[in-house]
């Protein structure tokens, strides 16, 4: 019903505007029977003449005016609701509220959010670092970047970057008491903890937890990362937290042919049909930066 109307409403202000039932069927690619139909149809509705019909022209009555100026009113604002729409999706604005956890977050995240807010100077960026697993939808947040595997759920990810899990120690303490030379020889190693008590390898083609002990543990990874350069023990991270010290040989890779699959950094951000400029532009954005 509601589109019968909005039709019939459009058919009257072309016919009023372009002077022609005929013009105004072929600027709407319909019928001009289809035309007259429509015109017909609202005067009914409203219960009133809106035009004057000549075979030379059509003129509209008093009636049919002051209608026709409210029409062209709601028209414009119309043309300008969507205007506005159309220059948000193009120039967001409003807040962007994003969540990330560890040296990734530190490191990668927030230097490219920099130079997001440095294109789109308009928005708000509010970045929270936090390791708890934060639900997007009840706290009010717009994007989520998360690492390793993700589990199913209803919110949409998509991939921004690779996650590499490498093994390593420090010089000092591979010499004092020596390599590993598979993932079972860890027994004899102190292996410096996160949250979790095990830690992955790819052997035989598959990848599996393989559980490992020492005396140290923490949820920070760079506090891991210290006591792995302070010679305490072994350590397992991504790749990110590592890179630098391997290459200035403050840390040596260890039992490289184990390391396991990569798996991917994520942004996460819950489902929706119409997903806002402002969240679709960062996504794209990290991706395009990170190179997936």
């Amino acid at each position: 019903m509601a589109s019968h109307r909005w039709e019939s409403i459009e058919a009257f202000e072309r016919v009023v505007r372009l002077g022609s039932f005929t013009r105004t069927a072929d600027d709407l690619g319909v019928s001009r029977s289809h035309v007259s139909r429509q015109i017909n149809a609202l005067e009914n509705r409203l219960d009133a003449q809106l035009l004057l019909r000549t075979t030379r022209k059509v003129s509209t009555t008093d009636v049919g005016q002051a209608f026709y100026m409210q029409c062209r009113q709601v028209l414009d604002n119309l043309d300008e609701a969507e205007r506005a729409v159309l220059d948000l999706q193009a120039n967001p604005r409003g807040i962007l509220r994003v969540t990330v956890a560890g040296a990734f977050g530190e490191d990668f995240i927030a230097p490219a959010a920099l130079d997001f807010m440095a294109e789109y100077r308009d928005l708000i960026v509010e970045l929270n670092f936090s390791n708890r697993l934060i639900d997007l939808i009840s706290e009010g947040y717009d994007v989520a970047i998360r690492a390793g595997t993700l589990k199913d759920s209803s919110l949409i990810a998509r991939r921004i970057s690779t996650r590499k899990l490498l093994t390593c120690a420090s010089p000092e303490y591979l010499l004092r008491n020596g390599t590993p030379s598979s993932i079972h020889s860890l027994t004899n190693h102190n292996c410096l903890l996160g949250t979790l008590d095990s830690w992955r390898f790819r052997e035989n083609g598959r990848n599996q937890d393989l559980r490992v002990s020492g005396n140290w543990r923490s949820n920070n990874g760079r506090s891991l990362l210290r006591a792995a350069r302070a010679g305490l023990g072994l350590v397992q991270l991504p790749s990110f937290y590592l890179d630098q010290d391997i290459i200035d040989g403050a840390l040596l890779p260890v039992l490289e042919d184990y390391n396991p699959t990569d798996t991917g950094v994520w942004a996460v951000y819950p489902h929706n049909r119409h997903l806002s400029a402002k969240v679709r532009l960062f996504v794209n954005f990290l991706a395009d930066r990170f190179n997936e």
